[in-house]
């Protein structure tokens, strides 16, 4: 069973990493068309997300650990 916080974590992982396949998605189809200002500002924007998943699964993992939930 998962504990509130755990839970909370979780969903926060979870609309992060979602974020960031839309926005490596939206850089793929902006690529293609070879825009190259927008492609720029995509990467950025894909990158951020990136980081943001990968804080919001730290912050997951380490509830877990020391919780131990």
């Amino acid at each position: 069973m998962l504990c509130e916080e755990k839970g909370r974590l979780l969903d926060a992982y979870v609309t992060a990493a979602d974020h960031h396949a839309q926005a490596v998605q939206s850089r793929s189809i902006i690529a293609a068309k070879d825009i190259r200002t927008a492609f720029r500002k995509a990467l950025a924007h894909s990158e951020q997300a990136r980081q943001d998943a990968e804080e919001a699964r730290l912050a997951l993992h380490l509830h877990s650990k020391t919780h131990g939930c």
